[in-house]
């Protein structure tokens, strides 16, 4: 016996209410098991994918690709097989360490055969017309990501037949003179501009102005979001930006030589000993991991150092958070950077992994060859540090001009809060950790 039953959309996560449809896994007429994926939804944070709280055939689809639509909305509506299914199901977020597999999570991958992928990494497999099943995912949980597309797509190798070379001619042979002169003149050809067409897709819709053609492409819900918080950080937060170098050669030698046995696919990298000395600095000039609450007119001091990271992605800047990061050693801190940085990149993480962050590092230097910038400063936070790329340069020391590798470091500060009497002692004391590694033994 079928139950007709309309599906809405749950529960995204606390305070998000509403999203973006990215795509229809289903259609109408198909037959679906509970569990089974039906859409991907794109939030102001993550991309989820939505399972069925059904099994039986969709009746009918309210909604379409690119809609935004909000909890409560009726997305589809099932006939489905019997009356004692859950009205409600749980959102399906990706696995992250912290948080164990469910049994839910198991049955989806069981039950629809569909390889956990962002929603980005499925259309650049759709683009280059890839069956992802079919491709072998080395992310977290066997999450196929944008690599492995690319490998996948790569033409395998084929040995070439040699082919024989025809015998140079005998001494005998008499070579070919044409029977007319080689003519001298030269037909002028009239130049052509040169053709640069657009090396990137552009998703949109085709359209034209006055001066030639052009694409519209509305804005994402994570470009939505970061959109407005940076307006509402700019237009309400006087920054002040405090640009610095850290000679890291001696951190850089100890770094390069660490080697723990119990642990040989443990990677450190330079940003982990940064964090770990903003932690540090932290706990001496607490006005720097405060909140200013404006309505109450209070400075709120955090007994807690909750890190959030700036990581680049395909939907853009998001900064996943690790929460008591001044309770962690240096090789816990690159443990943690390992596991938030591909959960971002793949779209493995969920909401609740970038909210509460104290202090926020972006780590500039990553993208490309920027040394200085100004970051913006998250809303209720005091500061904000960039990590530019470090590179060898001339440096001073003891009166004679030897090569050094330097990081350069971009300090934002919140002028309400925080004067140069505050911030300068700061990053002074960031870079002191810095330049004698010895200090992280502390």
């Amino acid at each position: 016996m079928s139950v007709m039953k309309e599906f809405k959309l749950p529960d995204l996560g606390e305070g998000v209410h509403e999203g973006q449809i990215m795509r229809l896994l289903v259609s109408e007429g198909e037959i679906v098991n509970e569990d089974q994926h039906i859409m991907e939804v794109e939030t102001d944070k993550a991309a989820v994918e939505i399972p069925s709280p059904y099994s039986g055939k969709v009746h009918r689809i309210h909604v379409e690709e690119k809609q935004l639509v909000h909890v409560g909305d009726v997305m589809f509506t099932f006939e489905a097989e019997g009356a004692s299914v859950a009205e409600e199901p749980a959102v399906s977020r990706p696995d992250t360490p912290s948080t164990p597999v469910s049994t839910s999570a198991a049955t989806r991958r069981g039950t629809s055969g569909r390889k956990p992928a962002s929603p980005s990494v499925r259309r650049l497999a759709r683009d280059l017309k890839i069956d992802l099943s079919e491709v072998d995912g080395t992310g977290p949980g066997g999450r196929v990501t944008r690599r492995d597309v690319e490998e996948h797509s790569k033409p395998a190798v084929v040995t070439a037949t040699p082919v024989t070379s025809t015998p140079p001619e005998t001494a005998t042979t008499q070579p070919r003179i044409p029977s007319t002169p080689i003519a001298t003149t030269t037909r002028q050809v009239a130049p052509q501009a040169p053709v640069n067409p657009l090396s990137v897709e552009i998703e949109g819709t085709p359209d034209s102005d006055q001066y030639g053609e052009i694409i519209r492409s509305p804005l994402s819900q994570a470009r939505k979001s970061i959109s407005q918080v940076m307006s509402t950080s700019w237009a309400t937060i006087p920054h002040v930006t405090d640009c610095n170098d850290a000679d890291i050669t001696e951190l850089e030698i100890l770094r390069k030589d660490f080697n723990d046995p119990g642990s040989i696919d443990r990677r450190i990298t330079t940003l982990a000993f940064v964090i770990r000395a903003i932690c540090r600095s932290l706990s001496t000039f607490p006005i720097l991991n405060a909140t200013l609450e404006e309505n109450s007119g209070e400075i709120v001091f955090h007994r807690y150092v909750n890190i959030g990271i700036g990581v680049d992605t395909p939907r853009g800047l998001v900064a996943p958070v690790i929460h008591n990061a001044d309770r962690m050693g240096v090789g816990q801190i690159a443990d943690h950077l390992q596991v938030i940085t591909d959960n971002a990149r793949n779209a493995s993480f969920a909401i609740e992994d970038t909210r509460g962050g104290t202090y926020t590092i972006s780590n500039a230097g990553a993208m490309g060859r920027t040394r200085y910038s100004t970051p913006i400063i998250t809303p209720g936070q005091v500061a904000c540090l960039a990590v530019g790329r470090a590179r060898k340069m001339p440096w001073v020391v003891e009166d004679e001009i030897v090569p050094r590798l330097i990081l350069p470091l971009s300090h934002s500060m919140d002028h309400r809060l925080v004067d140069g009497g505050r911030e300068v002692p700061f990053i002074g004391h960031v870079i002191d950790d810095l330049e004698n590694p010895m200090r992280f033994m502390l």
